[in-house]
């Protein structure tokens, strides 16, 4: 496999959209059968001939060169507008998991691999890195267990899969569904909104249960029956059958690792993490639950007070899960005088996608050119190229409203990871960011809130990740990096929106985009930035410590409810909704992020420790921003996370930012 050579660009696109399942299915078969082939044949190298190039680098160019023409098709179960594409996109998907865990447990391949390492260990630093990767990658995968216990794990692992890809259809199947209310339960909501709904022949309106309905409706809705409807519908998502899926597959990955020597899943998971350990988990999040706790009951006491405004007469209220999300928007609202739809109307979607691509384009200095009339999945999706100098480097689609069947969250997704080929050209990258803003409406366009504008600056960071790297490998590229180190360079980039110099860019009201966010309404912003941050946060933390619980089990079998009760109620201090079954619908632990929820806290202190640069030298100041781009996006996962950090702040990151971030006082801190 060549060295990179940035300055050839591979940038042709082997990918249609427009396929039939019986072509998804046959190409999927035909590749994964290609792949076998060609990983068989590497296997049959005679031991005394293997070198780094015909076994690591082989399996590294075969797997890179199948993924890269399975994942598109695998990406239609998310986005394709066919049910019948999606669902066998998703046997697609399952298929080649399968796969994977048997080909890693190969040991004909372990052999050679084994054997060209012995002859001579690569003296390049990328080179020595993929070999220590993709060993370990076997070991894991049972190559030092005997047979009988290593066709074991095989088994479960397979089972594994099955289980998480059933899980996740289940969830957006029963996005489809909806919470039906009448007129008086729309009390507080935007006409946008309502004229965004459908009417049932009784005249009464439709809620669904994507993100851009739930929470909206959460957040404004007068009606407590109304919110308490709906929150109960969306965390009863993905129903019982997923209840007995997360907990067998809970079960499935303690014994995994159990053969594999591991104390659980969790020890299993960590080991190849920043953390290391569960111990070191819970040494970080224990200390900060005390610590955000102090807030979380002030804020708390905050909503009471609000909510006694409706009921005067009751003497024992209490937050309820339908509850915090309106109440802290009421509490912006009366102290601070923000009306979340009145800013809407300063974030017309293309207003702020212009002014975040200014910021992106001056930071990492590249240029994203929007393609017309491209070839895609839906009529409403984006296409751009990225440009540095006169060279396309990447590419990436915006798929951003919600439809039937699709994806529910907000995500970036590779489709095309970069790569060095063989001819020592570069593999152009395409990635896609696939949300659920509000869509246009008859009288107005697509709105965002400003917790939209700073989702997007989030997801749009992972594009960056994904598709300004400069990794040689796949195995390196863009976001294949630690799991508990992957949010921090997208949410070192969300400060962006807290910034007054850039709201500006970003805000342009949607009848007159000259008419920038007044500089008050922006103070007032920021100053209620941390406002509920305690109860925010304390949620953040209580989906870690579950998520921790969970994987230090043996099993959870008919306890994974109560756990999840236990958890929330007693460490986000606000009790879920009885009769709910939320970790039904929890896509992060069956789809990555098991044992690894607590990243999204862990990652946060680096990020704002990143920050710190650009807060002392320029929040658009492209020597800064280049930096940040050598530092930290382009080399993906070939150096270790604190290495990375390390260079681009010039020292060793600390705690100290981000803990001022979360609105705690400092005496608190130390």
């Amino acid at each position: 496999m060549g060295e990179r050579n940035t300055a050839s660009i591979d940038d042709s696109l082997p990918f249609k959209w427009n396929y039939s399942p019986k072509e998804v299915e046959s190409l999927c078969d035909a590749q994964r059968l290609e792949l076998v082939t060609r990983l068989d044949k590497l296997a049959k190298t005679p031991l005394t001939d293997a070198t780094f190039n015909n076994s690591f680098g082989e399996l590294e160019l075969a797997t890179t060169e199948f993924y890269n023409i399975v994942t598109p098709l695998t990406f239609l179960k998310d986005v394709g507008t066919d049910e019948k594409v999606r669902d066998v996109a998703g046997n697609c998907s399952e298929k080649i998991g399968q796969l994977m865990v048997s080909i890693y447990a190969r040991e004909d391949i372990y052999k050679v691999l084994k054997a060209a390492v012995a002859k001579h260990e690569p003296e390049d630093f990328e080179n020595k890195r993929l070999v220590e990767e993709t060993l370990e990658s076997f070991k894991r995968n049972g190559l030092e267990l005997n047979a009988e216990k290593r066709a074991l794990l095989v088994k479960k692992r397979q089972e594994i899969i099955t289980k998480e890809e059933a899980f996740q259809k289940r969830i957006k199947q029963m996005t489809s569904g909806f919470v039906t209310v009448d007129a008086s339960e729309l009390q507080g909501m935007s006409a946008e909104f309502i004229q965004g709904l459908k009417k049932t022949t009784d005249g009464k309106y439709q809620i669904g249960m994507d993100k851009a309905s739930v929470f909206p409706y959460l957040e404004n809705a007068k009606s407590e029956s109304g919110r308490k409807k709906v929150d109960q519908l969306y965390n009863n998502l993905g129903g019982p059958e997923n209840v007995k899926d997360f907990e067998d597959t809970i079960r499935l990955r303690n014994e995994a690792a159990v053969l594999l020597g591991f104390r659980n899943h969790a020890h299993y998971v960590l080991d190849r993490q920043m953390a290391k350990t569960p111990e070191k988990v819970m040494a970080f999040l224990d200390p900060l639950v005390e610590k955000l706790k102090i807030k979380g009951h002030q804020d708390l006491k905050q909503l009471i007070a609000l909510k006694k405004e409706d009921h005067p007469n009751e003497k024992h209220l209490t937050i309820n899960s339908w509850d915090w999300r309106y109440y802290q928007n009421q509490w912006k609202k009366e102290k601070f005088q923000i009306d979340n739809q009145m800013i809407k109307e300063y974030f017309p979607l293309q207003v702020v996608l212009k002014g975040m691509f200014e910021i992106y384009q001056t930071l990492f200095g590249v240029t994203f050119i929007e393609i017309a009339k491209p070839d895609t999945w839906h009529s409403s999706v984006q296409f751009f190229r990225i440009v540095r100098g006169d060279k396309t480097v990447a590419y990436f689609f915006m798929d951003l409203f919600p439809r039937e069947g699709k994806y529910n969250h907000f995500a970036a997704f590779d489709i095309l990871k970069a790569y060095t080929l063989p001819n020592g050209s570069y593999r152009a990258p395409v990635s896609a960011i696939v949300g659920n803003f509000t869509p246009p409406s008859a009288t107005a366009p697509s709105l965002l809130e400003h917790d939209d504008v700073e989702t997007m600056f989030h997801e749009f960071g992972h594009i960056m990740h994904q598709t300004l790297t400069t990794a040689r490998y796949t195995s390196f590229s863009g976001t294949a990096v630690k799991t508990d180190f992957v949010e921090a360079p997208s949410q070192m980039l969300e400060n962006w929106v807290w910034e007054y110099s850039t709201l500006a860019k970003l805000s342009g009201h949607y009848k007159d985009t000259t008419k920038h966010l007044p500089a008050d309404l922006v103070k007032r912003m920021i100053d209620a930035k941390n406002v509920n941050a305690g109860i925010f946060w304390l949620r953040q933390a209580s989906f870690a410590l579950v998520d921790m619980r969970y994987h230090t089990s043996a099993n959870v079998d008919g306890k994974s409810t109560q756990m999840y009760a236990d958890t929330i109620n007693h460490t986000m201090l606000i009790p879920i909704q009885k009769g709910t079954i939320p970790q039904a619908g929890f896509g992060h632990l069956m789809g990555g992020y098991d044992s690894g929820y607590y990243g999204y806290l862990w990652s946060k202190v680096y990020a704002q420790d990143m920050f710190t640069r650009f807060e002392k030298e320029g929040l658009l100041n492209p020597k800064t921003g280049a930096d940040y781009l050598h530092n930290i996006l382009e080399p993906g996962g070939t150096k270790d996370p604190y290495a990375l950090i390390s260079a681009f702040l010039g020292r060793e990151p600390n705690h100290n930012a981000f803990l001022k971030s979360l609105g705690l006082e400092q005496k608190h801190a130390e």
